[in-house]
Parts: C-alpha cells; sequence; structure tokens
C-alpha cells in the first residue's frame, strides 16, 4: 500500500505541494510481515471519542456528470461550429458575441473543445461538452451539473432542466446515462482527523493513501485518486474559506446545529460509471433508488475506518471506529435536504475579487501619486486614465470608453451576465420561444 504526506504550504504567488515522507509510513512492508497471531498496539488510535458530538449536516449527491446518447441537429452543429469561430478571433468584440441562449441558460460558447467533444457551453449550472455531427462514436452531449444547482434545485429537477437543453440541440436516443457521481456526507465530531494510523486503522481496496497539510494544518486524506473509486475525507470549512467561495454551505450547516467555531469535516466518494455500471446504476432512476445502497457499498466494502485489534491480525473482523459507524448511517435518514433558495445561472464574481483584489489598481495609483483622500484618487484615477487612452487612440484607434465597453461585453461572456447578441435579429425570435418552452419544463425553478 502506497502511503503518501503531502505539505502544501501557501505562497504569494498561490500554492505548490511538496511530497514529503509521513512519518508513520516508514513500515510499509511490515504490514504484510505481521502474523495471525496479532498486530502491534496501535496508540494513534484514538480511544476516547464520544460519538455524541457526532452531527450529520448535510448529504447527498455533491456532482453529477451524465451523457446523452444521440446526434446534433445539423442547424445546431453550424451555429456552435460559427459561434467557436467567433470565440477564436483575435478581435475581443468578435470574441464577445460567444453566446448562446438556450432556454434561460445563456451560455459562453468556448474557444476549444474538450478532448473529442468539438463544443463547450459553460454556465453556473452546467457544463456541457457537445459532438459534432461527424461524430459516431461520442455520445451527443456530456455534462456536469454543478454542486450549486444541485443544491438549489435538485437532482431531478436539475436534470429535467438539462434534459430541455440537450433535446434542443438534437436528437435524444434514450435517457441520460450516469457517468459519475460524488456523495458526500458534512458533518461535526470532537475527534483528531489526523490521528488515525494510515497503515492499520484505513481498511480499503484502494493501493494508496495521502494525507494533505495546508495553511499550516491539516487539512484531510484522500484515498485512491485517479482511480474509479476514489474518496476524500477533508476539512470543508478551510476549503470554503480558501479555494470554493461557497458561503451558501453555512446556512444549511447552521440549520443543523453547526457553530461557526467548529470545523466541518466532509466525507466524499467520486464513483465513475464502470462501478456504477457494475453495481447495477446505469440511469438516473437508478441512482436515486440506490444511492443508500451505494453509500453503503462505498464506506464497508470500499473504504471503512477500524478499531485495530491487538490480539487478531484479521482485519475484516475488526470492528468499525464509532465515527464510522455514524458515517456508515448518514444516507438513511430519508429527510429531505434544504435547497438553496437564491441561485443565479450566471457566473458572477464574489463581492471579496471585486471590492478587496479590484481596489488594487486604484490603491497603487493613489501610493504612485501620494494620494490618501479615496475621492480625490478616484478622481484623479479616472482623469488620468482617460488621458492615456485618448493618447493611445492616436496609434490604435479607440479610447477610453471604446475600451471599457469592450472589456465589459468580454466580461458578460465570461459571467453569463448580459446577452451580447439581444439586438441580433435572428437571435430574438428563437430566445423568446426557447425561453417560453423552457419554462414550461423547468416550472419555474429559476
Amino acid at each position: 500500500m502506497k502511503i503518501k504526506s503531502i505539505v502544501e504550504s501557501e505562497v504569494t504567488t498561490g500554492t505548490v505541494e511538496d511530497s514529503v515522507p509521513c512519518t508513520r509510513a516508514s513500515a510499509v512492508e511490515e504490514r504484510s510481515n505481521n502474523s495471525a497471531e496479532g498486530t502491534p498496539p496501535c496508540n494513534t488510535v484514538p480511544l476516547n471519542y464520544n460519538p455524541k458530538t457526532f452531527k450529520s449536516l448535510r448529504y447527498g449527491i455533491d456532482s453529477l456528470y451524465v451523457s446523452y446518447p444521440g446526434v446534433i441537429a445539423e442547424d445546431w452543429d453550424k451555429k456552435l461550429a460559427n459561434l467557436k469561430e467567433l470565440a477564436q478571433s483575435e478581435d475581443e468584440n468578435q470574441q464577445a458575441l460567444a453566446q448562446v441562449v438556450i432556454g434561460l441558460h445563456l451560455f459562453e460558447v468556448k474557444d476549444k473543445g474538450k478532448g473529442r467533444f468539438s463544443y463547450v457551453l459553460v454556465d453556473n449550472s452546467f457544463y456541457l461538452q457537445a459532438s459534432n455531427g461527424r461524430s459516431k462514436a461520442l455520445p451527443m452531449a456530456y455534462v456536469q451539473i454543478s454542486s450549486e444547482y444541485l443544491a438549489h434545485a435538485g437532482v431531478e429537477q436539475a436534470e429535467n432542466s438539462l434534459q430541455f437543453i440537450v433535446n434542443t440541440l438534437g436528437l435524444v436516443k434514450e435517457p441520460a446515462n450516469i457517468s459519475r457521481a460524488d456523495l458526500f456526507v458534512d458533518f461535526c465530531a470532537d475527534l483528531k482527523m489526523d490521528s488515525f494510523n494510515p497503515l492499520e486503522s484505513w481498511i480499503t481496496r484502494t493501493q494508496s493513501i495521502d494525507l494533505h497539510y495546508r495553511y499550516n494544518r491539516f487539512s484531510g486524506w484522500s484515498f485512491g485518486m485517479g482511480g474509479d473509486i476514489n474518496a476524500r475525507l477533508y476539512d470543508k470549512t478551510l476549503e470554503v474559506e480558501k479555494k470554493s467561495k461557497k458561503f451558501y454551505l453555512y446556512k444549511f450547516w447552521q440549520a443543523k446545529g453547526w457553530h461557526t467555531s467548529e470545523i466541518v469535516w466532509r466525507m466524499e466518494f467520486e464513483a465513475k460509471r464502470e462501478v456504477l455500471k457494475q453495481l447495477g446504476i446505469y440511469k438516473l432512476n437508478n441512482l436515486l433508488e440506490l444511492q443508500s445502497a451505494l453509500w453503503l457499498y462505498l464506506t464497508q466494502d470500499w473504504l471503512r475506518l477500524a478499531m485495530p485489534s491487538l490480539t487478531d491480525g484479521n482485519q475484516t473482523r475488526w470492528p468499525n471506529h464509532p465515527l464510522w459507524d455514524d458515517l456508515t448511517l448518514a444516507f438513511n435518514q430519508n429527510s429531505e435536504q434544504e435547497k438553496l433558495k437564491r441561485f443565479t445561472t450566471a457566473r458572477i464574481p464574489e463581492d471579496e475579487r471585486l471590492f478587496v483584489h479590484g481596489l488594487g489598481g486604484i490603491t497603487s495609483f493613489m501610493a504612485r501619486e501620494g494620494i490618501a483622500d479615496l475621492g480625490e484618487g478616484i478622481g484623479e484615477f479616472l482623469h488620468q486614465a482617460k488621458d492615456f487612452h485618448d493618447k493611445r487612440a492616436n496609434v490604435q484607434g479607440s479610447g477610453m470608453d471604446v475600451y471599457v465597453t469592450k472589456k465589459v461585453k468580454s466580461k458578460n461572456r465570461r459571467f453569463n451576465s448580459i446577452n451580447n447578441r439581444e439586438n441580433n435579429f435572428s437571435d430574438k425570435h428563437q430566445v423568446i420561444e426557447s425561453a417560453k418552452a423552457y419554462r414550461q419544463v423547468s416550472d419555474g425553478d429559476e
């Protein structure tokens, strides 16, 4: 079994990962030499854990990947090819027009395909890869449904909305196939999560276990990364604060008794198509019916946290750690998870990015000019910016107003916020009719 400790340190330009030997992994070879008569005492397994401190805060499907067998319509193949070509233009005004509206979704059309898929359409709900009309082996569409949209709409409604979009693009031959499903449980527990002995406590079918440290603290475990099944037990509060910024999770957790001083841990499994097929999960209805059984398989057969025995060398007889018993039962609650009420299909930047990082240029300018008053600084900044662009216009032919308009349109596309093609006569009728039909299918979920 491969065991690795990964230390991740923060630097001014981002983060770097340095692999270092795990101090508890020096006896990898010794494990196979343990006799059936017993195993060495394990001092790293916490015996004083109080199961009453366990709080299950949220569980469900965090991310879902589906594929649709079918053939793209000829007119949509041409339309997406033209939009992709616009996205590849060196002219930002042309790039800004690489958008398409389907239903109530304003998609950015990327300048490149992905893998063997020719087209990529993205908004805050879906990352949609579509094949061209010449493709015979690929599905017509392969789509990731975002975790935020699933939190808002639920699995069934999200896929209903996606069905409308895919059916608009072409002829779908059968219901969506499940290509990957990520199941999770968010929880609190009064327990040091790095106190388990990786050689003894974790019983798993994978050959690799990694420990991760980030921002000078333990951030989690990972198991079998890159395989058909992989798992992570990680500090979700740290991940939200430093990376994903999914602060909407706080309200979900608080409704279940979370206090902001507590660390929320997430146990998450990623199961890919080959494994799902072996377990009889092909379509969405299979996943919805069998998700509890899938969770049990993942937490009982594929990975579990055990209490090593001092006298019995047979790991299959070792009892679960009490924490693992709580996690294993998390999907048996049969309680409907609260849904995210506020959601937008636009990928709008966070306030911190706009009002903290966005002020960087102005504060740098004020420091350069020796200006301390903000109002004076903004006024002088705009004055000098206009002079700069007016001088450049004599060479490049565009002043500040033209430059700003061009940049705003570019970000309209990237943020899915405003349709730069709304005045295009050929698009108007299609947008209106598509939105009307989408509302009927979606039943007003957005």
